[in-house]
């Protein structure tokens, strides 16, 4: 059944016009699964008016719209409470009200909230949102990715076909599109050898490993792997970023290798014998971040060790003499968002500047301080990069320029 309250207090939040009682009123009414339908129908009529002379692309407005009702149902189970946690895990309800609050606010507001508002007067008032020349784009980021043989032979997988794979012996690889995938012989190797995969910036790429073990590889990021796995342990190295579904084998158990570039010291190891865990080891971050989304992982470094459980994430900070395993509880959906095909932000604005940095190969510039500068919000990876940044200049304070493959950053407050 349609609630009118609902729709009045909707309205007078997008016409800023809602006392504090009331704002909280529509925030217990948003919550209800009950009036997701509703408010489902309230978002589309106002951001996808075809009379509105600022008009949401289809595309735009359904990511927007995707990013708003994903975060209603939580599937993160809090798990029992242990030492081990280095934070309590905040509760799940509110980081939907949150997530909803930065996508409607910021986007609703100015998009359909501003058409909405203006129904009212006869004249038509200037856009409230910031104008910006961006001078260039950039297209998203695709399948792209090289694959080095045991021989050193660097092969390019946007044109190469399976037969350009072939020659390695005791292994068939084969190449459908943006996924290789290996078969073994049966008979055992003489010798080990290894391929690494590499991804490009601007590229990402899937992988059947030969036990059967599934890796997604984010831009700029690389996987080492032997072509046959022999031996008690199955061994990979990797960079970047790559989310694994490991194919279980009690009897050899499944470990990830990750150097630490700043520091010449001891990897850091992930065990696991079957689960689904993401990893994020770019350089330029401050942590290695293990993600458990299905199973167990022990997360090691150097002495210390730690068991995580599904929807915990461990973090080592790059370069600690003193190695130091964090653990806390996250939003799982959106730390693998980008396997999916979509950014979520949630940060401040150089932390996911350099998540765009990698996805559209762009290099980033800053004009102004722009360290408070936070951000919140859903969109699509397909979208050229000027899409992306008008999401994030509707937040108002900051601009954007585009330049012979560079984006400056500026501070406009």
């Amino acid at each position: 059944m349609q609630s009118q309250r609902l729709d009045d207090l909707f309205f007078r939040y997008c016409e800023k016009n809602i006392t504090g009682q009331e704002h909280d009123e529509l925030m217990s009414l948003l919550l209800l699964d009950e009036n997701r339908e509703q408010i489902n129908g309230l978002i589309d009529r106002l951001i996808r008016d075809d009379h509105a002379e600022h008009h949401l692309s289809r595309e735009m407005a359904d990511d927007i719209l995707s990013s708003i009702f994903t975060a209603t149902s939580p599937k993160i189970e809090e798990p029992e409470k242990n030492e081990e946690y280095a934070e309590s895990p905040a509760p799940l309800r509110y980081l939907w009200v949150a997530r909803l609050a930065a996508a409607a606010v910021t986007l609703l507001l100015l998009y359909g909230g501003y058409q909405w508002l203006n129904k009212k007067e006869q004249k038509q008032l200037p856009v409230a949102v910031l104008k910006s020349v961006y001078g260039e784009d950039a297209p998203a980021g695709g399948t792209r990715a090289s694959l080095t043989l045991a021989n050193g032979d660097s092969i390019d997988l946007t044109t190469a076909t399976s037969e350009n794979l072939a020659g390695q012996p005791w292994v068939t690889i084969n190449k459908t599109i943006g996924q290789i995938t290996y078969s073994t012989s049966p008979e055992k190797p003489d010798s080990i050898t290894y391929n690494v995969l590499r991804t490009p910036l601007g590229g990402q790429y899937k992988i059947v490993l030969p036990d059967g073990t599934r890796a997604w590889l984010n831009a700029g990021s690389s996987l080492r792997y032997p072509t046959a796995f022999t031996g008690s342990m199955r061994h990979v190295e990797m960079s970047g970023e790559v989310y694994f579904e490991v194919e279980k084998n009690k009897k050899m158990p499944f470990q990830v290798r990750i150097l630490d570039r700043r520091n010449n010291d001891r990897p850091t190891e992930i065990t696991v014998l079957g689960t689904h865990f993401n990893i994020s080891s770019y350089c330029e971050e401050a942590n290695i971040q293990t993600t458990l989304l299905e199973g167990s992982v022990k997360v090691e470094k150097g002495d210390v060790a730690k068991i995580l459980s599904p929807g915990q994430q461990a973090r080592i900070a790059f370069g600690e003499q003193q190695p130091n395993i964090a653990v806390k509880l996250v939003d799982t959906e959106s730390v693998v968002a980008w396997k999916e095909g979509r950014f979520e932000f949630n940060g401040n604005i150089r932390e996911i500047m350099r998540q765009i940095s990698r996805w559209y190969d762009l290099d980033v510039t800053y004009e102004g301080n722009v360290e408070k500068k936070s951000f919140a919000g859903t969109i699509s990876r397909k979208n050229n990069v000027s899409e992306v940044l008008k999401m994030l200049e509707l937040t108002g304070g900051i601009q954007f320029r585009i330049e012979d493959r560079k984006i400056t950053v500026k501070n406009t407050d």
